[in-house]
C-alpha cells in the first residue's frame, strides 16, 4: 500500500543532486592534485561510494548494538520495563520525529559541504607532504589517493548517507524502508551531475561549486524541520501503527538472494564505467551521458518497485530478470566497437542496459523486503553493501578489466555472467509451477543460444584490448610463411 509520498520523494532527490554536485566538485579539484602523478576520477567516486557506505552502516550499526545491549538489561533478565516493551511491541512512528532527526543531519551535512574546500586543501597538502618523501608504485598511489580524497570527503558524505538512508524510512508508510527512495535519489544525482558538469565546462572554479553543493542540503533541513513542525504535519503525511513484523514468504536460499542483488547492482558500476569512458572526449557529450545513465537506472528503478504487486515477487522471477538484463547488455556490445561517440545506438543501447539492471536491482530488492521481518535493518545493509561494491568496481574491477581485456570484452563478460547468475537464481527458486518454471528455463536457454550468437558476431570486431596501441582490426597479426617472414633490416637511406 502506498501513501502521498511526495514530500519525501523531493528531499531523495535533493539529497541526490547534493550528493552528485560534491562527487563533481571533488573530481574536479583532486584532478589538479592529482595531475602530476595521473590520477583518475575513479578513485573519487569510489572514494565517494564508501564514505556514503560508512553513512549508512555505521549508525545503523550502532543502533542495533545499542538495542542488543538493552534487551540483555531488561528482557533477557526477565524484568519489565517501558524500554523492554518498546523493544517488544513497539507503536506506531511518530513521522515528525524522522523529520525532525533528518532536518539535524541535513543541517550537519550541508555545513560540512561548506567547508569542504578547507579539508580539501588540508588533505592535499598531506598528499604532497607523502609524494615528496616517498616512492610510490602505481598500486600504492592508487591507494593513496583513495585514501586522501575518502578523509577529504568523510564527513559530509557520511551525513548524506545517513540522511538518504531517513529518506528511505520517510518514503514508507509505516516508516520501515521503500527502496522508491533509491530511484529518487539517483534522478537527483542525474540533474546534479548535468548541473556540475556545465557549470565546471564554464570555467569556474571547483571550491565555488563543492560551497553551492551545500544548497540543497541546507534546504532539506529547513523543509525537514517545517514539516516536523506542528504546521507541516499534514503534509508530511499519515501516521498508521506498524503491522505486525512478519514476512510474507519464507526466506530460502538467503545468502544466495542478497549477494546476487549485490552483485547486480554493483555491475550497473562497471556498465556505466564502460559506457562512459568509450565515447570521445567530447566537452558537450561527456557531461550528458553520465546523467542519461543515472536517469535510466532510476527509471529501471522505479519500474522494477511497481511493476509488481506485492507478494508475487520470487527467486525464479529475481532470475528471470537478471537474465534479460544480461541480453539487452549483450545486445549493447554489437554497437560498441563499431559507434563513434555522438552515435544514437551507443546512447540507446547504454541506457538500456541501465534501465535493464535497474528493474533487475529493484526486483531483488523487493523480493528480499517481503521475506525478511525487519525491513529497516535487511534495507540498510543491501544498500550499505551495495555502495561498497559499486565503489570497489569503479576503484579496481571495472578499470582492470577494460584495461586486459578491453570494452567489448568487458560488457560481453558482464552480459554472461547475468546470464549464469539467472539461471542459477531460476534453478533454485523452490515454489514456481510447472508451467512457470518449463517458460523460464526456455527462456534461459534463449538467452544462453542469443549470447552465443553474438559473441561470435562481436568477436572479429575487436581482439586487442584498449590500451594495447594497436587498433581493433589488427589486434592479432598472421605471421607470413617462407622468406618474407624475416625481420628487414632498418633502412640506411639519410645516414
Amino acid at each position: 500500500d502506498r501513501y502521498d509520498a511526495r514530500p519525501a520523494a523531493l528531499v531523495a532527490a535533493m539529497l541526490g543532486i547534493a550528493t552528485a554536485m560534491v562527487v563533481v566538485g571533488l573530481s574536479a579539484r583532486f584532478r589538479v592534485v592529482f595531475s602530476d602523478t595521473g590520477g583518475s576520477a575513479s578513485a573519487v567516486v569510489g572514494a565517494a561510494m564508501f564514505a556514503l557506505a560508512v553513512g549508512v552502516r555505521v549508525p545503523h550499526r550502532f543502533a542495533v548494538s545499542i538495542c542488543a545491549a538493552a534487551w540483555r538489561r531488561f528482557v533477557s533478565r526477565g524484568t519489565t520495563s517501558q524500554l523492554s516493551g518498546a523493544l517488544i511491541l513497539p507503536g506506531a512512528a511518530d513521522r515528525a520525529i524522522y523529520w525532525l532527526v533528518l532536518a539535524v543531519i541535513a543541517l550537519i551535512a550541508g555545513v560540512s559541504i561548506a567547508l569542504l574546500p578547507l579539508s580539501v586543501s588540508v588533505t592535499s597538502a598531506a598528499y604532497e607532504w607523502m609524494m615528496g618523501h616517498f616512492l610510490w608504485s602505481p598500486a600504492p598511489l592508487v591507494v593513496l589517493q583513495t585514501l586522501t580524497v575518502f578523509t577529504a570527503g568523510l564527513v559530509p558524505l557520511a551525513a548524506l548517507g545517513l540522511s538518504i538512508s531517513c529518506a528511505h524510512h520517510l518514503c514508507c508508510r509505516f516508516a520501515q524502508w521503500n527502496a522508491d527512495a533509491t530511484a529518487w535519489v539517483l534522478v537527483g544525482a542525474a540533474v546534479g551531475a548535468l548541473l556540475a558538469h556545465r557549470v565546471i565546462g564554464s570555467v569556474v572554479p571547483a571550491d565555488p561549486l563543492l560551497v553551492a553543493a551545500s544548497l540543497p542540503a541546507l534546504l532539506v533541513s529547513i523543509a525537514a524541520a517545517f514539516l516536523g513542525s506542528s504546521r507541516g504535519k499534514s503534509l508530511a503525511g499519515p501516521v498508521e501503527p506498524v503491522p505486525a513484523a512478519l514476512p510474507l514468504w519464507s526466506d530460502r536460499w538467503p545468502t544466495l538472494l542478497r549477494a546476487s542483488i549485490i552483485c547486480v547492482g554493483g555491475a550497473s558500476a562497471c556498465a556505466m564505467f564502460v559506457w562512459i569512458n568509450h565515447p570521445a572526449q567530447n566537452s558537450g557529450y561527456v557531461g550528458f551521458l553520465p546523467a542519461s545513465l543515472l536517469m535510466a537506472t532510476a527509471i529501471g528503478l522505479l519500474g522494477g518497485v511497481r511493476a509488481n504487486r506485492p507478494g508475487l515477487q520470487s527467486i525464479g522471477g529475481f532470475g528471470a530478470a537478471v537474465n534479460i538484463a544480461g541480453v539487452v547488455i549483450a545486445l549493447g556490445v554489437l554497437a560498441l566497437p563499431s559507434s563513434n561517440s555522438t552515435s544514437g545506438a551507443v546512447f540507446v543501447f547504454a541506457c538500456g542496459g541501465l534501465a535493464a539492471i535497474g528493474f533487475a536491482t529493484a526486483y531483488g530488492r523487493q523480493t528480499l523486503l517481503i521475506r525478511v521481518a525487519s525491513r529497516s535493518s535487511a534495507g540498510a545493509v543491501e544498500l550499505g553493501r551495495l555502495l561498497v561494491c559499486a565503489g570497489l568496481t569503479v576503484l579496481v574491477a571495472a578499470p582492470l578489466a577494460v584495461r586486459l581485456f578491453g570494452p567489448t570484452a568487458a560488457l560481453m563478460m558482464l552480459a554472461l555472467s547475468f546470464v549464469a547468475l539467472g539461471g542459477t537464481l531460476v534453478i533454485h527458486e523452490p515454489l514456481d509451477s510447472r508451467r512457470t518454471r518449463r517458460v523460464r528455463v526456455c527462456g534461459l536457454f534463449l538467452s544462453m543460444a542469443a549470447m552465443l550468437l553474438l559473441s561470435l558476431l562481436t568477436t572479429p570486431r575487436a581482439v586487442a584490448p584498449s590500451g594495447s596501441g594497436l587498433p581493433a582490426e589488427e589486434g592479432v597479426q598472421h605471421s607470413p610463411k617462407g622468406p618474407a617472414s624475416q625481420p628487414t633490416e632498418p633502412s640506411t637511406n639519410g645516414r
